[in-house]
């Protein structure tokens, strides 16, 4: 009795030391974020500080920070709201349409997936360019979306397939086409799966840095592109980079610990099968 409790006392003092080491980092930022750069960049380092928010208020009024905001936000939303729905009704059709051509569709998607994301930026410019598209939302969120789809698909499949082929069948009996099949007795049942590929691809698409890099100008500049407009030598860059990389995660942060219980729920709902 006192082995099990000496060893569960042990694994909570690790869990504790390996959260610990993982929050650093961020306090680390958002320490530099608060500082002045006198401050945040001298040999005496100081675990309390009188904190400032002028290097928030440098990025948010001065640099136009929210217009960067804006710009995620939209490509995000729109982004979930077109991939989410195409993921769901694609995976339905591929597995309970079980053929060797619809496992090859899926095993194609995933080795587009597992393709340098590198080795598409020159040609996706080059036809963004040719088609006069660049520095647009359209062409942004729809290379987004085309790279994030796999992976939703995948996602989807796996709560797909932990519900039986017998609920369609009787559907069917009652009388529903299938268009009401889907929506009526899949979807609800679905529902954890659905929120969980959204979470996903919300932090894909928010997070997308290298095609909004390419793809993305003064008029489309999202958050993760926008940071690299405070890097430089002078200290005061760092600081307000770091107060730029805590306006970027903070959003993320608030709505997990949010939908933290519905990611868990999901997860764990989509690993019985697949």
């Amino acid at each position: 009795m006192k082995g099990k409790k000496l060893r569960v006392t042990l694994s909570y003092i690790a869990l504790i030391l390996i959260a610990l080491i993982s929050v650093i980092p961020f306090w680390y930022v958002i320490s530099i974020a608060l500082k002045n750069p006198l401050d945040a960049f001298s040999t005496d380092f100081k675990f309390f500080f009188k904190p400032t928010l002028e290097n928030f208020k440098q990025i948010w009024v001065h640099d136009n920070f929210g217009f960067y905001f804006k710009n995620s936000i939209i490509v995000t939303a729109i982004c979930v709201l077109i991939s989410v729905p195409m993921a769901t009704f694609g995976a339905y059709g591929l597995i309970r349409h079980d053929s060797k051509f619809s496992n090859r569709i899926l095993n194609s998607m995933l080795g587009l997936r597992m393709f340098p994301a590198m080795l598409l930026v020159i040609p996706y410019f080059m036809l963004a360019t040719t088609l006069k598209l660049t520095d647009t939302y359209t062409v942004l969120i729809l290379i987004i979306v085309a790279s994030n789809q796999p992976f939703a698909i995948w996602l989807m499949r796996g709560f797909l397939l932990g519900i039986p082929r017998d609920l369609d069948e009787a559907a069917r009996v009652d009388g529903c086409n299938l268009l009401t099949t889907v929506t009526k007795v899949v979807l609800p049942l679905c529902m954890p799966g659905i929120g969980t590929a959204s979470i996903f691809t919300c932090l894909l698409s928010y997070n997308e840095y290298l095609f909004a890099l390419v793809l993305s100008g003064k008029r489309t500049m999202t958050l993760p592109v926008a940071v690299g407009k405070y890097a430089g030598e002078e200290l005061v860059y760092w600081c307000q980079n770091a107060a730029a990389v805590v306006s970027i995660i903070l959003p993320i942060c608030i709505v997990m610990i949010f939908l933290q219980k519905w990611l868990v729920k999901g997860l764990t709902a989509g690993a019985v099968k697949g």
